[in-house]
């Protein structure tokens, strides 16, 4: 990891056939949220990761860390730019080649609308303590059982537990148009 994040591109392929099975586990848990008849298979997915990974020039980390931490880390990285790289994919092709000022994102498409929505929820999650996002993040998009959200966050199970109720009954309420989502 700490060759990547001096933009080594051949760290990339080393990392990517260093973790393939679990990369692909990554992929399919991103796909199973998708509409049926998607284009991208898992392999694909983690092809798109491995060329987003060499385009890496450099990633500033200055925290010490573990082996177990660095894979953590990766993995983390690796899950944050497949959901990026699906919402990219999901874009119609005229706005996947565009840019788009910050002022006109009033004029978006209801889909584009809605992941808009959820990056604010999660933004605003995130304000009240950012691993309540982190949570949601690795349960709702990697499909991480608990023991492995706990395990990845450095907390006890039963802790990870109580972030993620928390977390899904702020969404809830957020998701319900009441006008103060507090749980």
């Amino acid at each position: 990891m700490a060759n990547l994040r001096r933009g080594d591109s051949d760290a990339a392929g080393q990392l990517v056939e260093r973790f393939y099975p679990e990369l692909k586990r990554l992929a399919i848990a991103n796909l199973q949220g998708e509409k049926p008849g998607h284009t991208w298979q898992a392999t694909v997915l983690v092809n798109e990761l491995y060329l987003e990974l060499c385009r890496i020039r450099e990633l500033k980390d200055s925290i010490p860390r573990t082996a177990a931490q660095e894979r953590a880390a990766f993995l983390g990285l690796a899950a944050h730019i497949m959901r990026r790289l699906l919402i990219a994919h999901a874009r119609p092709l005229r706005k996947r080649v565009t840019r788009v000022p910050a002022d006109t994102l009033d004029d978006l498409g209801s889909g584009d609308e809605a992941l808009r929505e959820v990056g604010e929820l999660l933004d605003s999650l995130a304000t009240i303590d950012p691993k309540l996002r982190q949570v949601v993040e690795l349960k709702v998009f990697e499909g991480l059982s608990m023991d492995q959200v706990a395990e990845r966050l450095g907390c006890a199970p039963r802790s990870a537990a109580r972030h993620w109720s928390f977390a899904r009954g702020w969404l809830q309420k957020a998701l319900s148009d009441d006008p103060c989502p507090i749980a």
